[in-house]
């Protein structure tokens, strides 16, 4: 009887350390895939918090665009509006170029567009070229200056659009998923009619 349950015993251990071995090699094989699936996540979390926070900040410049839109400071409240729209959010240096430009009604440029570029070597205006008509270092608008605010019609029936463009890094956290190895440059976009200038001053 003795031998019999040391037999069973032993066939029971047997059998437990082959359960325990099977269940590792279990591991073995779908731990990688959930732990890429785990990467992926919190890398698509991080890039769509990235767009949301440039897609504000393209739309509150655009906004402030609108109002201002003639006036020689307007391109300078632009780029300070998109500053203050990224403070404690995603990192401003990602920024490559911001790009003002007259909008056709399909939403396409004109080919008129200023561009700039994030520049913290002067503090007091941070964008190359300093837009800010005030400040000594003023640099135009925009390299190349295709669309002055002057040259902006706010003129009902059809006043200019304005368009805004951010071009924007994203560096991937990981590099375990290939796509994800090099950073990816994306862009936020948007498009208001300037306010028409109603009582005509």
């Amino acid at each position: 009887m003795r031998s019999f349950v040391t037999a069973r015993l032993t066939r029971r251990a047997r059998f437990d350390e082959g359960e325990r071995g099977a269940s590792l090699v279990e591991f073995a094989i779908i731990a990688p895939l959930l732990f890429i699936m785990l990467f992926g996540i919190v890398e698509i979390g991080l890039g769509l918090r990235d767009q949301m926070t440039m897609s504000n900040a393209v739309t509150t410049g655009a906004r402030i665009g609108s109002v201002t839109s003639t006036d020689g400071g307007s391109d300078i409240a632009i780029l300070q509006a998109v500053e203050a729209s990224l403070v404690g959010g995603t990192d401003i240096d990602v920024i490559t170029r911001v790009v003002i430009y007259e909008a056709n009604a399909d939403g396409s440029s004109s080919g008129n567009e200023n561009h700039y570029t994030y520049d913290p070597a002067d503090p007091t205006c941070a964008w190359d070229p300093c837009p800010d008509p005030t400040h000594p270092s003023f640099g135009g608008y925009g390299s190349p200056s295709g669309w002055l605010p002057t040259d902006r019609d706010t003129a009902l029936p059809t006043p200019d659009i304005l368009g805004l463009r951010i071009e924007y890094t994203h560096e991937w956290v990981t590099t375990l998923i290939p796509f994800m190895r090099a950073p990816s440059n994306w862009q936020a976009d948007a498009r208001v009619r300037l306010e028409p200038n109603v009582y005509g001053t």
